[in-house]
């Protein structure tokens, strides 16, 4: 076969040899120029490549709802061909799972009656099985309504049948009831009226189901709609009104309202009788005449009659009726001027309005705040932002075939950790964006602060106040 190739061939080779030899420098640099470029642009594929946001597959009700919020966040993404699965580019996958995450999304799936009515039932299925199912399909269509009304970020209902033979005294059955339990948004309360309505939407839902047979709580366990505490009622509107007015006359984060509310602790009794006199009623007069040897006697007798009231009054004092209430307001010393604490307090009696009498206490003092501090947690190091790889690579190789670098000043060394935070929150909300810094160590929380404006960060700074408050 070597006899077959042309008598030039050789003089080539040797020529091309020759070539290589005396500009090996440069051919060697150019090689590994192409060879990082290559690689380079095998890991930008591979980072921008579009990948599964989730490893589970998804039902079409949950790749809907994860479609809508990451076409609000602007976000690029694609579906699955059988719409149960997202897929987003490999460099954003993290980021947008940590955003879902906060966002409380995707929900749980929860068969609805559809489903139900979807499924092919075996004609030999038990009637039981086929009312279990409807059951289920009826509490699905509860939590889907739910989860859309404001303040709800999610919902479970447990609807328990009614119980006993059906043909028997209602005295012998049990009614139906449910039980409902909602997970609340940051900073969402639903009112008596609403729970109320939530009760008849529920008992509405279900056939034989009331709405006093319907159970609602929240997150925590705690029963909604109840009726309140008065201590605590009182607590909480009193704190509240004084906190609300020093945030909007003094700023957020600088002062700290405390409301303290002492009850009576043991039920009193008091009785009082009073009497009122009207005045003369009637009289009765009488005379007598005599003689008894030989002296005559007169005697004369007058009977007046009264009329007077008696009233009885009976006050009884509750062992929870409330005593004295106390107001605190701590300031911050470093921006507030101790003179003006008189006109704070009676800036706090003013607000406080008709819930604060004579004998209650305010205490308003200027006291320096202690410096916010947080849990530390390690941090890994940051990966290197797929599209400059590309242009690292080209630099490269300009550098070996020989190009001068212009010197250029050495400039600070910006945090790659702290670089790869900002961005990622730099359209979160301040509460957002607090409760991620909260996580963070102390110094990378202080550079990442540092790189907000003052308005930004003072906003910042105080929701990370509230959430180590909370944390206490």
């Amino acid at each position: 076969m070597l006899a077959r190739l042309p008598a030039s061939m050789p003089r080539l080779v040797e020529d091309c040899v020759v070539w290589v030899h005396r500009r090996r420098t440069p051919v060697v640099a150019a090689a590994c120029g192409a060879a990082l470029i290559a690689a380079a642009i095998a890991l930008y594929a591979s980072n921008t490549a579009a990948v599964p946001l989730l490893d589970a597959p998804l039902h079409a009700s949950q790749t809907a709802e994860i479609a809508q919020t990451l076409t609000l966040w602007n976000e690029p993404f694609t579906t699955g061909g059988k719409g149960d699965a997202v897929l987003v580019p490999a460099h954003r996958k993290r980021e947008i799972l940590m955003r879902l995450t906060l966002a409380g999304l995707p929900h749980g799936y929860v068969p609805t009656s559809a489903d139900v009515l979807d499924a092919q039932d075996n004609p030999l299925t038990p009637p039981e099985i086929i009312n279990d199912r409807r059951r289920a399909g009826i509490e699905g269509d509860l939590v889907s309504s739910l989860r859309r009304i404001d303040g709800v970020s999610d919902a479970a209902v447990v609807i328990a049948p009614a119980t006993g033979d059906s043909f028997a005294d209602s005295s012998e059955r049990s009614p139906p009831s449910a039980s409902v339990q909602l997970i609340l948004a940051a900073g969402a309360r639903l009112g008596a009226s609403e729970v109320a309505g939530i009760r008849r939407f529920v008992a509405a839902g279900y056939p034989g189901l009331t709405a006093d047979r319907v159970t609602v709580v929240d997150g925590t366990g705690t029963l909604l709609g109840a009726i309140p505490d008065q201590v605590s009622s009182r607590e909480s509107r009193v704190q509240a009104n004084v906190q609300s007015a020093l945030d909007a006359s003094l700023g957020a984060g600088v002062a700290i309202v405390r409301v303290s509310v002492r009850t009576a602790g043991s039920e009193q009794s008091v009785q009082s009788t009073r009497v009122v006199p009207h005045g003369l009623l009637d009289a009765d007069l009488g005379r007598e005449t005599g003689n008894e040897q030989g002296r005559k006697l007169a005697k004369e007798r007058t009977t007046r009659h009264y009329a007077y009231d008696t009233i009885v009054e009976r006050r009884t004092t509750a062992a929870d009726a409330i005593a004295r209430i106390s107001v605190a307001v701590f300031l911050d010393a470093a921006r507030v001027d101790q003179t003006r604490a008189p006109a704070i307090a009676a800036l706090v009696r003013a607000s406080a309005g008709a819930d604060l009498e004579s004998g209650d206490d305010v205490v308003v003092d200027a006291v320096p705040f202690a410096p916010r501090t947080s849990a530390v947690i390690a941090t890994g190091p940051a990966s290197i932002a797929p599209s400059v790889l590309p242009a690292a690579a080209v630099a490269m190789v300009a550098a070996a075939l020989g190009f001068t670098l212009w010197p250029q000043r050495r400039r600070t060394a910006v945090d790659p950790a702290v670089a790869r935070m900002r961005t990622a929150l730099e359209r979160e909300s301040p509460r957002t964006v607090a409760y991620v810094l909260s996580t963070l160590p102390e110094a990378i929380r202080a550079r990442v602060l540092a790189s907000y404006n003052p308005p930004c960060r003072a906003r910042i700074e105080e929701h990370l106040y509230r959430e180590q408050q909370r944390r206490v």
